[in-house]
C-alpha cells in the first residue's frame, strides 16, 4: 500500500502536472479572495470574515481533486500498466488505499499552502486582535473530510472509465451532486423534518455545521462513514477488475 502511494506520490511531481493543477488552483484561489470583486474578497468587507474562504473551498476542491484523481487508474490503463498492477501480490484494498493515500498527500500539500491566506489576514487585524483558531480548526477539519470523500468518489470515477476526460467529468459531476443537489432539494419543501432528513443526506449540511465552528458527532461520523461507504465501492471495483 506504502508503495503504491509513494509511487502516486513521486509521479506527480517528477512531472509537471501536480505544479499545474496546484498552481492553477493556489493561483484561482489567491484571485478569487484578494484581487477579484466578488462576494468572497476579503477586501471588499470591513469586518475580516474567515468563513468567505471556507464558502468558496468546496468549488474549487472539487475542480482541484477531479483533476488530480482523474488519471489515477486511467493512466494505468493508456500506459499498459493496470494489468502489473492487479496482478501483484497486494489485495483490492492495498490498492485502492494506496491510491487513495498518494493523491491525500498531494491534496494536504495544496491545503497546507492555502493556510498563507489565513496568515495574510490575519496581519489585516487590528493590534490585539486575532481569528478565532478553534473555528478555523473546526473549518479545515471539515475541508479536510470533504476532500477526502471527493478524492473517494473520483477514484471510482477513474476506476470506472479509462477516459481521463470522461473519468473527471464524471466525478466533477458526482462530487457536485453529493454536495449541492441534496440541499437544493431540501430548500424546495416546506416540511421541516422533510428539510432536515433530506439535507443531512448531503455533505454540504455538515460541512456548514464544521465551518461554522460547531463541532457535533454527527457531522463528524456523518463524513467519515461516507469516506468508508465509498471506499467499499472502490474496493469491491477493483476485485472485479482482478477477476476479468
Amino acid at each position: 500500500m506504502w508503495y503504491i502511494a509513494k509511487k502516486e506520490f513521486n509521479f506527480y511531481f517528477r512531472n509537471l502536472t501536480a505544479y499545474l493543477i496546484i498552481g492553477f488552483y493556489l493561483t484561482i484561489n489567491s484571485l478569487i479572495l484578494w484581487f477579484f470583486d466578488t462576494p468572497y474578497n476579503f477586501l471588499n468587507y470591513e469586518i475580516v470574515d474567515i468563513n468567505l474562504f471556507f464558502e468558496i473551498s468546496p468549488w474549487l476542491l472539487i475542480i482541484l481533486v477531479c483533476s488530480l484523481s482523474m488519471g489515477s487508474f486511467s493512466e494505468e490503463v493508456s500506459s499498459g500498466t493496470i494489468e502489473l498492477l492487479i496482478t501483484k501480490p497486494l489485495n483490492a484494498n492495498e490498492i485502492f488505499e494506496g491510491k487513495f493515500l498518494g493523491i491525500t498527500f498531494i491534496f494536504c500539500v495544496c491545503i497546507f499552502m492555502t493556510f498563507f491566506n489565513i496568515v495574510a489576514l490575519n496581519s489585516l487585524l487590528k493590534f490585539e486582535s486575532e481569528l478565532d483558531l478553534s473555528l478555523i480548526f473546526s473549518s479545515y477539519l471539515g475541508l479536510f473530510l470533504i476532500g477526502l470523500i471527493f478524492i473517494s468518489i473520483s477514484l471510482i470515477c477513474s476506476i470506472l472509465f479509462k477516459n481521463q476526460v470522461a473519468s473527471f467529468l464524471t466525478a466533477f459531476v458526482l462530487c457536485l451532486f453529493q454536495y449541492f443537489f441534496w440541499d437544493f432539494l431540501a430548500s424546495l419543501v416546506t416540511n421541516p423534518w422533510s428539510f432536515k432528513i433530506l439535507s443531512n443526506i448531503g455533505i454540504k449540511a455538515h460541512y456548514v455545521g464544521l465551518s461554522h465552528g460547531i463541532i457535533k458527532l454527527d457531522n463528524i461520523v456523518y463524513l467519515i462513514g461516507l469516506i468508508i461507504i465509498i471506499h467499499m465501492f472502490g474496493i469491491n471495483q477493483i476485485k472485479k477488475e482482478q477477476l476479468k
